[in-house]
């Protein structure tokens, strides 16, 4: 049976895991680094295993017995932390706190609504959001700094788990006054834009992901503009600068500029992406994380209801 000694070296040891740093770990537990150090290289002599793998410039990270510690840890320290209230008879298991990483991109769609669903729905829940990239995510999830993230799922490894929200296809946005537009056209070949300027998303797995498209019909697009904002990127198309290729549907086809924009159907077979939830792993989540899942598969069902088709 663990004793209380075990329970804090164990949290401290989730701890440095989430925050990446001995340093950082230490200032948020308020111990000093020297006890933390010596709590962690108590728990690895007790299970005679490394835990904890030291990376130069880059802080810590765990080890694979480390990461199987941390999967099993993570519902035996939430259950020690509600032990008081199970006592009286006043546990509730959809309290406590949440952490939800968003793909930067998506984080304008989802992000307010997501907050605003999950305290309606799940008014005992403190919820906090992280935007990142397709890198940064899996790997806050990996480190448990992440409960979920919703995200493109095409590429991850099968560490993870996921839950398919929705699958999204790219389709090109182009000025309203465009040639293809005055003609009437609702869809158009990537072909057909091939000598046209482009205003890329410069994020870069949007901007691979989208080359890729081109590199499968053997086109070279002829990239003028680029940029890490999809509004400033919907601004250049919608003044006349270019054509861009997007996947997320806008609710509005105005821009920030005050000018409009179209939509066009892609005529040729390209990749759709997944939208998921992710979580660290393909263990049952808890049930909190588990009814937060729920919550973000209704907004984005939501979501998807409203869009224009």
């Amino acid at each position: 049976m663990l004793d209380d000694a075990t329970i804090v070296q164990l949290e401290y040891f989730r701890t440095v895991v989430r925050l990446g740093s001995l340093t950082r770990a230490a200032e948020a537990l308020s111990v000093t680094q020297p006890t933390l150090s010596t709590s962690i290289a108590r728990l690895e002599r007790q299970y005679r295993v490394q835990l904890l793998a030291r990376i130069p410039r880059k802080g810590v990270e765990p080890t694979l017995a480390g990461t199987r510690l941390l999967t099993e840890l993570e519902p035996l320290l939430d259950s020690v932390g509600r032990l008081g209230s199970i006592a009286r008879g006043t546990d509730d298991p959809l309290r406590g706190e949440l952490s939800v990483g968003i793909y930067a991109p998506l984080a304008p769609f989802y992000s307010s609504t997501i907050l605003l669903e999950t305290a309606r729905l799940m008014p005992g829940v403190t919820l906090t959001m992280t935007e990142g990239n397709l890198d940064e995510l899996p790997e806050a999830l990996r480190r448990r700094q992440l409960d979920v993230a919703l995200m493109y799922g095409d590429e991850l490894t099968p560490e993870f788990g996921t839950t398919p929200l929705r699958t999204i296809p790219p389709h090109v946005v182009v000025a309203e006054d465009h040639r293809l537009v005055r003609a009437g056209r609702t869809s158009v070949s990537l072909h057909e834009l091939a000598d046209e300027p482009a205003a890329f998303l410069s994020i870069p797995q949007s901007f691979k992901r989208y080359i890729s498209y081109f590199q499968a019909l053997n086109i070279t697009p002829n990239i003028k503009y680029t940029s890490t904002s999809y509004e400033v990127i919907r601004s250049y198309v919608a003044s006349g600068l270019g054509y861009a290729l997007l996947h997320h549907e806008h609710l509005t086809h105005q821009t920030h500029c005050g000018r409009s924009l179209v939509p066009l159907r892609i005529e040729d077979d390209v990749m759709p992406s997944r939208l998921c939830v992710v979580t660290p792993t393909w263990d049952q989540p808890p049930a909190r994380t588990g009814r937060l899942i729920e919550v973000i598969g209704k907004v984005v069902d939501q979501f998807a209801a409203r869009a224009p088709r």
